[in-house]
């Protein structure tokens, strides 16, 4: 289990900080899902600087017990997981039901967002504003609030008013065929559309059609959250037995 404490904040930072460790009695648990180890210890570094917060890394995950009382904040770097989102905030759900989940990603549309907040996440941060918005969206989530645009809170009712209507009018299975199987075995493979077509004797463009249903159904938006690398891959097999 890591602790990380030090770097001085600001007067004010502090003083809020006492505040609400006093009127929980404890820090607030914070687990920071990231596979690349130098971007790990950046993210480790900005919470340190905020010490009601008690950082723990993935790999210590297994070891760590929290009390039940406790609601503890997950931050994934969506670049930084060698799964898809969906199913790595499933595998993190069936270990704390209550958990907050705050992502990290590239800029991304309000459209993209309000499909985040379909699959249960409660913030999201930009790459180029996690020094600015972190630490504040951390503690923003776990007092029970969304940490999202305006814009992105109205995509995602737009979206959730559209996929109504589509169940009710034509409903389609969620189940990934065996033909999207396949495609999903090429691709973590790494090889381009095109080489997956030729393998599978099917268009390019059956293949884009093929990977938009995947992604889809998936809830992923990106060949690489597809793509075997490896490094977590013990450490998710061991959350998922624990």
């Amino acid at each position: 289990m890591l602790r990380f404490v030090g770097l001085r904040a600001s007067r004010n930072q502090n003083q809020a900080d006492e505040r609400a460790k006093a009127t929980t009695g404890e820090s607030l648990p914070v687990y920071v899902v990231e596979q690349n180890c130098l971007a790990a210890r950046y993210l480790l570094a900005i919470l340190a600087k905020n010490r009601s917060l008690h950082v723990v890394a993935l790999e210590d995950l297994m070891v760590h017990k929290l009390a039940e009382r406790m609601t503890p904040v997950f931050i994934i770097d969506r670049g930084g997981i060698d799964l898809p989102l969906s199913e790595c905030l499933r595998v993190l759900r069936q270990r704390h039901r209550n958990a907050k989940f705050v992502v990290l990603d590239q800029e991304q549309s309000p459209g993209k967002i309000g499909q985040l907040l379909s699959l249960g996440i409660h913030g999201f941060v930009a790459y180029s504003q996690i020094d600015e918005q972190l630490v504040r969206c951390v503690h923003y989530v776990a007092q029970g609030k969304l940490w999202i645009s305006s814009s992105a809170l109205a995509a995602y009712a737009q979206q959730s008013i559209a996929s109504l209507k589509t169940v009710s009018d034509s409903p389609t299975p969620r189940d990934i065929t065996k033909r999207e199987s396949e495609v999903i075995d090429l691709v973590k493979r790494r090889l381009s559309n095109k080489e997956i077509g030729e393998m599978l004797n099917i268009r390019e463009s059956t293949v884009k059609f093929h990977l938009s249903n995947i992604f889809s159904k998936l809830g992923v938006s990106r060949r690489s959250e597809l793509q075997d690398r490896g490094q977590l891959s013990e450490v998710w097999r061991r959350l998922n037995a624990s």
